[in-house]
């Protein structure tokens, strides 16, 4: 399920988000912008320096399965955002959307995934990197972050790039800059990157390993099923299959990789052998 959409990149933000909406307020400060609509629950902006849309809406985005009514012209989405940990580790976070399991607590609906969007990912991987230290902020981890929550059923390719994991972080001014820089530059080159399109099967919840693997590599991750996931699908390999079929399939770029873990057993590395096996896709086990 390759899309290639004609229109314009729209970042999408909360109205109730702080780390949202101050990127979104960095991004109208150096781009420049003008409304274009608005409507009760949602105000739509052109960013005059990019050629792209700002967009605030009034509920959490995690819940924004409206979105493709809202900005029809959108040919991409990138989703400004929070997050959250009970840790309190400074970070920031790229990932895509979805609920690999049966479950469904943060939004979407179950065993969805969104429209990756793996170049998009890494660029962001890789600029977070760097801006991490142009702005002062080398306390902070930069990783992907597995699929998880919503939305899950817009019809375009979908992106998150987060600050975290408190309110300390959300706020800080040195933050909104170094993310709304990276989108900027990521929006600017994305028809120019090249990499390795790549699937990730298990690993903890902040894929550390894929990350290393990403800028060592040259692999770009769409979607990163997540160790936690894959436990609750033990003893139903046909839903494993579904699930695997549909993280590779549902990419903004073909997928030519799928990367497993070893630590995920027997079961799902031959699931997921028999998948990649069908679409033709190379299979890695680090």
């Amino acid at each position: 399920m390759c899309v290639e959409v004609a229109g314009v990149p729209a970042l999408v933000y909360s109205a109730v988000d702080p780390a949202g909406k101050g990127i979104g307020k960095y991004l109208l400060e150096v781009l420049g912008g003008s409304i274009v609509r608005e409507g009760a629950d949602s105000k739509v902006m052109m960013l005059r320096g990019l050629n792209a849309l700002l967009v605030e809406i009034s509920e959490d985005i995690i819940y924004a399965e409206n979105l493709d009514n809202i900005v029809p012209e959108a040919s991409i989405y990138v989703f400004l955002s929070r997050h959250s940990a009970a840790s309190g580790i400074k970070s920031l976070t790229t990932h895509h959307t979805g609920n690999p399991s049966g479950d469904a607590p943060f939004g979407g609906r179950p065993y969805e995934l969104c429209i990756a969007n793996p170049p998009l990912a890494y660029s962001f991987l890789r600029g977070l990197t760097e801006a991490r230290v142009r702005h002062g902020l080398n306390d902070f981890r930069v990783t992907y972050e597995v699929t998880h929550h919503g939305p899950t059923g817009l019809s375009r390719p979908l992106t998150f790039i987060e600050i975290g994991s408190s309110e300390s972080e959300w706020v800080l001014r040195e933050a909104h800059e170094a993310v709304g820089e990276v989108v900027i530059e990521a929006l600017k080159s994305l028809g120019s990157v090249r990499c390795v399109a790549s699937v990730g099967v298990g690993g903890p919840h902040y894929a550390e390993g894929f990350s290393e693997r990403a800028l060592r590599l040259g692999e770009c991750y769409g979607h990163i099923i997540p160790r936690y996931a894959l436990k609750t699908l033990r003893g139903d390999e046909a839903t494993l299959r579904r699930v695997v079929k549909a993280a590779i399939l549902k990419s903004s770029i073909p997928t030519e990789r799928v990367v497993v873990m070893k630590k995920v057993g027997a079961a799902v590395r031959r699931a997921v052998k028999e998948v990649a096996e069908e679409l033709g896709v190379e299979l890695i086990i680090a």
